[in-house]
C-alpha cells in the first residue's frame, strides 16, 4: 500500500529494486504510472515525486512554493557532498527516503548492492529509449565511456553507475525490442548521459554509498496509449529482470 509523504508517495517492497519517478508531478508525462507498475511487476520500493514541478514548468508560477527539480541536486566539489540548505527541504525527504529503501533491498541482493531504477520521459523523434548510467557512446559507436574518458565530459566528472557490460547488454536488449515495434534506436547517453554529479543517478556512488543506478528515458512513442505503456512495461520488467 502506498504510503503518502510530502512529496508524494512511497511503498516499501520485497527486492533488491527501489523505483524512482523524480519528475511525476507533470514534468515528465506517463513517469509516475510506469514506475508505479514496473515496480508492481519487481516487487521492488517505490519513491515518487508528484507534487513538485521542475521551475521551467508552465505551472510553476501557480505554486511557487512547490518548483523544484528533483533530479538537478547540488553538489559541493570543496566539502565533497551535496548541500540541502540550497535546495526544497522536501527534496531532502525524497532522498531520504530512496536512501533508506536502498538499505533495505540490500538484504534482497547477492552482492549486497541495491539497484536503484529512475524512469523520466523526453520527446525525440528517433529514439525510443535513452539510457543514462553517467555513460556516453562515442560517436554512436558501440564504445562507452564515462566522464574519465569521454571526449565530450566537460567539467563533469561522475561515475559510471552500473558496470559497461550491463549497459551494452540492456541497450542491445531494449533496442531490439524497440525496433521491431517502434523502428527506433535505443542509446546510452545520447540525450542524458547522467554524468553530472548533480544528476539523481549519482547520488549512489557519492558520499560513501555504492549501489548500482540506471536511468530510463521513455520518449512520447513509447507511451502515447495503454497499448504503448503496457509493452515498455514489459520489455523493462523483462530485461531489467534478465540483466540486473
Amino acid at each position: 500500500m502506498n504510503e503518502n509523504t510530502n512529496y508524494g508517495y512511497k511503498k516499501t517492497g520485497s527486492s533488491k529494486f527501489v523505483i524512482v519517478a523524480p519528475h511525476a508531478a507533470g514534468d515528465d508525462l506517463k513517469s509516475g504510472f510506469i514506475a508505479k507498475k514496473l515496480a508492481q511487476e519487481l516487487n521492488a520500493y517505490l519513491v515518487v515525486n508528484k507534487f513538485y514541478k521542475k521551475p521551467n514548468n508552465s505551472q510553476a508560477l501557480k505554486n511557487p512554493h512547490q518548483v523544484e527539480d528533483f533530479n538537478e541536486l547540488t553538489w559541493s566539489e570543496k566539502k565533497e557532498k551535496y548541500l540541502w540548505s540550497k535546495k526544497n527541504p522536501v527534496m531532502k525527504e525524497f532522498f531520504q527516503d530512496i536512501e533508506k529503501f536502498s538499505y533495505q533491498a540490500k538484504q534482497f541482493s547477492l552482492n549486497n548492492k541495491a539497484l536503484i531504477i529512475y524512469i523520466h520521459s523526453f520527446t525525440s523523434d528517433h529514439i525510443g529509449i535513452d539510457i543514462g548510467a553517467g555513460a556516453k557512446h562515442h560517436n554512436f559507436s558501440n564504445k562507452i565511456f564515462g566522464s574519465l574518458y569521454h571526449k565530450e565530459k566537460g567539467d563533469n566528472h561522475g561515475k559510471i553507475t552500473l558496470p559497461i557490460n550491463l549497459i551494452k547488454k540492456i541497450k542491445k536488449e531494449l533496442e531490439k525490442k524497440v525496433k521491431i515495434k517502434y523502428n527506433l534506436t535505443t542509446t546510452v547517453g545520447y540525450q542524458y548521459s547522467g554524468w553530472s554529479r548533480q544528476s539523481a543517478v549519482q547520488f549512489h556512488c557519492h558520499e560513501g554509498r555504492n549501489d548500482y543506478s540506471i536511468q530510463f528515458e521513455i520518449s512520447q512513442h513509447l507511451r502515447r496509449n495503454k497499448s504503448d505503456l503496457d509493452y515498455t512495461i514489459q520489455i523493462l520488467t523483462e530485461t531489467i529482470k534478465k540483466y540486473l
